[in-house]
């Protein structure tokens, strides 16, 4: 198996989506998305292709997207959609086309916060080691939590990260 390969296969070990009841009110599906430019008549736009058969090298941008579907007659309340970033990508952004959907970002997969996420780290200064609150770089964010309000009937919520191969 070439290095291309094994990337795809971590990543798509890391979107399978959560097992859900069999009267389950959501529809969950989840995809792995290359993001290639292409000219289309004289202007740059975004392509999303498919990766399952392809395979995706160093520096291609990603889109790993989750889309929730409301199949059942009445309102989720309460919904939280989680993603793990890969360990072989960094994280560049995330998007959800739902109003008032709240971001959530970790470090570690456990704690999430609103952006910006701070973190302490200890530094020394003139011999001491001093605790220093510091901002983290979101390319270092390991897992992102959408809080959705409530997904009427039909509705559909599509959220997204967006990453690149390391």
């Amino acid at each position: 198996m070439n290095k291309n390969h094994l990337i795809t296969a971590a990543l798509f070990g890391t979107l399978a989506a959560p097992a859900l009841a069999q009267n389950s009110p959501l529809k969950l599906t989840a995809s792995t998305l290359l993001v290639t430019e292409v000219k289309e008549d004289g202007k740059t736009v975004e392509k999303l292709t498919d990766t399952a058969n392809r395979g995706v090298t160093p520096g291609s941008l990603l889109q790993l997207q989750q889309r929730a579907e409301n199949v059942s007659t009445s309102t989720v309340r309460g919904l939280k959609l989680s993603m793990a970033v890969p360990a072989a990508t960094a994280f560049i952004g995330q998007q959800c086309n739902v109003p008032d959907v709240k971001a959530l970002f970790s470090i570690d997969g456990k704690s999430f916060a609103a952006e910006p996420l701070k973190k302490f780290v200890t530094v020394t200064e003139n011999g001491k080691d001093v605790k220093k609150e510091v901002t983290v770089n979101p390319s270092d964010y390991t897992h992102v939590r959408w809080q959705l309000p409530d997904l009427k009937a039909g509705q559909t919520a599509v959220c997204f990260i967006r990453t690149r191969v390391k």
